[in-house]
């Protein structure tokens, strides 16, 4: 179970790097600063993104030394 729970977190890692690097680089936003998508929701995905690299990232550490 706990080899699972390392998998799970390993992948949930690179999943919010994905979702980080996504509206930078495969899933462009809008070219004009002032939209809505270029201004904010860039941004917010990137730093959720990373937010959720980080917490998985730490939990697959955790996963890993009880092991």
């Amino acid at each position: 179970m706990k080899k699972l729970s390392f998998i799970l977190s390993v992948l949930a890692a690179f999943l919010g790097l994905l979702a980080a690097i996504a509206p930078y680089s495969f899933a462009k936003v809008c070219a004009m600063p002032s939209m809505h998508c270029h201004a904010v929701t860039a941004p917010t995905e990137f730093v959720l993104g990373i937010l959720i690299f980080v917490i998985s990232a730490f939990n697959a550490v955790l996963v890993w030394k009880k092991r």
